[in-house]
């Protein structure tokens, strides 16, 4: 089988994909990125998955978001003997759904025989108006319509209505990470994890969002959190990982919170170094609080990483219900409506929460295991080939 994979390669979530859904001999996969992988590319040349960086050509048509298409029939020829596969292509999937990403590799698309659409989330939170009207086209010709939670899957619903009932299919990405929080869990203790990243053991270690992004509305957050009784913000640190998700002014950005927090004198840490692997989990343990307040997810596997390594999880109201998972698996969590709600919300917190913190109960953990690991979601991907 020849699969030709549409997104970027440097996601974590690509890179599982390929390593736990087309890990089979019989398939070739083939990554279309606008960039080539630099962490992830051992991974992928292990695997026997090739990728392919976008044609310059059409990067800078799509930064113009130049609708028109030039006659680029060289650059489509050129491509596809670079992707090769003998002109044969059996599935082409589509990883965030951006129609001018389609309409420039079109042909793949035509050529396809299975055409699989992969809402992410903000692609089509966050679409336009004339983007929303560039969608019918494909997916009238796709096979599949995947999304990753069901209320994401009903948002669709209310906009496109019910004609593509018959392709949707609501399947999350698995996580790799909570293995490695089992086996870390074993080897040290929570205590030991906060001295690797030189953090107190006698503070409650509050982490704020999980990147840099703008998205995860870290100032919003700061401005509620720093206005607690002086007894509280003396018992925390504040953890900010801002190894990814950078932008231009990030620096800037970074300060401003830096001034926030100096005025009432808290005690932080900014960490700025990539993490994965035993690394990632072992900072996933320090947390006794994460406090989330992006504007927008479709159920991220951060929140739910922290929370499986033992965190207490604090809730903005608008994406309450991505996180329905947490009251199937008995898991109590808290929830502020508003950002003026949130000083209240995150003080009962602190005043339940008591060090050494204690773990999730095996049901519970089980519970996340069967919803978003890898060992239970890789057939479901798999069955959208066949």
């Amino acid at each position: 089988m020849n699969v030709l994979l549409l997104g970027t390669s440097d996601s974590v979530f690509i890179r599982d994909f390929c390593l736990y859904v087309l890990d089979k001999k019989n398939i070739n996969t083939v990554i279309l990125s606008p960039t080539l992988s630099k962490r992830y590319s051992r991974d992928y040349s292990g695997n026997r998955v090739k990728e392919i960086r976008w044609p310059d050509f059409f990067l800078k048509g799509i930064r113009r978001q130049a609708f028109a298409i030039p006659f680029i029939n060289k650059e489509w020829h050129d491509l596809g003997d670079e992707i090769g596969f003998d002109n044969t292509i059996d599935a082409i999937h589509v990883h965030y759904v951006e129609p001018l990403h389609l309409i420039y590799f079109f042909p793949f698309w035509k050529k396809s025989k299975k055409r699989i659409l992969t809402f992410w989330g903000s692609d089509f939170f966050s679409a336009t108006k004339k983007k929303l009207l560039l969608y019918p086209y494909f997916l009238k010709q796709s096979t599949s319509i995947v999304f990753m939670i069901q209320n994401q899957c009903e948002s669709f619903q209310q906009v496109f209505g019910h004609k593509y009932d018959d392709k949707i299919h609501v399947i999350d990405f698995g996580n790799s990470l909570l293995n490695v929080i089992d086996t870390v869990s074993q080897k040290y203790t929570v205590e030991e994890c906060k001295r690797y990243f030189d953090l107190p053991t006698d503070k409650l270690v509050v982490h704020i969002g999980y990147n840099a992004s703008r998205a995860q509305q870290h100032i919003e957050l700061l401005k509620r959190i720093v206005i607690l009784p002086d007894d509280i913000l003396k018992r925390l640190i504040l953890v900010f990982h801002i190894s990814y998700g950078t932008f231009r002014d990030c620096e800037a950005y970074r300060k401003k919170m830096e001034k926030i927090m100096n005025i009432v004198k808290l005690d932080y840490r900014f960490i700025d170094t990539y993490l994965q692997g035993e690394e990632l989990a072992m900072f996933r343990r320090t947390c006794d609080i994460f406090i989330y307040g992006q504007k927008t997810d479709a159920r991220s596997a951060s929140p739910l990483e922290y929370i499986y390594a033992g965190a207490k999880f604090i809730c903005p109201g608008w994406l309450a219900d991505n996180y329905e998972l947490l009251n199937e698996a008995q898991i109590k969590y808290y929830v502020y409506s508003d950002f003026e709600q949130l000083p209240g919300v995150v003080e009962n917190c602190i005043k339940e929460t008591t060090l050494p913190r204690e773990g999730l109960s095996d049901m519970s953990r089980k519970r996340i295991r069967d919803e978003i690991s890898w060992d239970s979601l890789a057939e479901k991907w798999r069955r959208l080939y066949e």
